[in-house]
């Protein structure tokens, strides 16, 4: 007989059923865990992992939440349209401090380097800009105009050895490109076979993978010494379609959020399903994994939020101490 999946360690009904889009875990001074959930109806909800409940509703704007980060000091958000904002953690809350609107229509998610403070933000015709934690622009990386690359769809950062930050990005005509973000060039590029639509990369294991609309996830490798991108295999899902690809920091499993509502992780060393959670009932829009323990659970746990209004929360493949 076929083993039952797991049950979550909790599941979150989202304040009015209000369909989730974006997700990010937030650890404070004085111990505060939080999980933040960006949501269609424009707030974030910020849920107290000790009692589950919302403890915060920040109204950011009237449009979804497409994606969010959170720092030990910013809060920044991304609407669908283009407005990204970076908010300060203030005692009293959160205060916008810088609103960065370039009227984009897409859905790729911006990517941030938390350390030095910038930005990466999609944009039309290829475009990714670079902006600081105050909103100013610094920078942009534009592909040469013969590439026909399409929109940007998907960004990682990626921070190499030896101060060499780099910024992966995948793009509507099939392409993933790694930029040099010392140089603003494009150091190597891979012809993927559709349209990525998230992409994620562990650092030890020196692999990645990108999720799209077909039903399959590609696996792809960055060389240690020359950075060139290459395809390694491809795995194959029972349905077509996934909006997220998560690793878990450990390098030992991985994760997928699919629009058939199922959460598939798989194990970085055999590349194969370990198991499909099933608990949501429509599209999983995000997963993410907890860098630190919460401590209700004394483990770190992984979170899943989707269209069906629920948050899942995850005690998986974690070795007991």
């Amino acid at each position: 007989m076929a083993l039952l999946p797991p049950d979550p360690v909790y599941t979150i009904r989202n304040v009015d059923n209000v369909p989730v889009y974006s997700l990010a875990f937030s650890f404070l001074p004085g111990g505060l865990e939080r999980l933040l959930a960006g949501s269609k109806n424009g707030y974030v909800y910020a849920y107290n992992l000790q009692t589950n409940r919302v403890q915060q509703k920040i109204q950011v704007g009237q449009a979804p939440i497409l994606h969010l980060i959170h720092t030990d000091n910013h809060l920044i958000t991304q609407e669908k349209g283009g407005k990204f904002k970076i908010f300060s953690l203030t005692n009293s809350g959160y205060e916008e401090d810088a609103l960065i609107d370039i009227d984009y229509p897409g859905f790729c998610r911006f990517d941030a380097n938390t350390k030095l403070e910038a930005l990466y933000v999609p944009d039309k015709d290829s475009k990714i800009h670079i902006y600081n934690f105050s909103g100013e622009k610094v920078g942009c990386l534009e592909p040469d105009s013969s590439l026909k690359l399409g929109e940007p769809m998907c960004l990682k950062f990626i921070e190499f050895p030896c101060d060499r930050p780099c910024l992966l990005a995948g793009y509507e005509a099939g392409w993933l490109l790694l930029w040099d973000l010392n140089t603003s060039q494009c150091i190597s590029k891979l012809k993927t076979s559709e349209c990525p639509m998230s992409v994620d990369f562990h650092l030890e294991q020196q692999r990645g993978m990108i999720g799209n609309a077909s039903n399959v996830i590609q696996i792809f490798s960055i060389g240690r010494k020359d950075l060139s991108l290459a395809h390694k295999l491809d795995i194959t899902i029972k349905n077509p379609g996934t909006n997220k690809v998560q690793t878990r920091s450990d390098g030992k499993v991985f994760a997928s959020g699919g629009w058939d509502g199922h959460i598939r992780i798989f194990s970085w060393f055999s590349l194969r399903p370990l198991v499909v959670l099933t608990e949501h009932k429509q599209a999983v829009q995000d997963v993410v994994y907890s860098t630190e323990k919460v401590s209700f659970w004394n483990a770190k746990i992984m979170a899943a939020g989707g269209l069906d209004g629920a948050i899942t929360l995850w005690d998986l493949y974690n070795t007991k101490q």
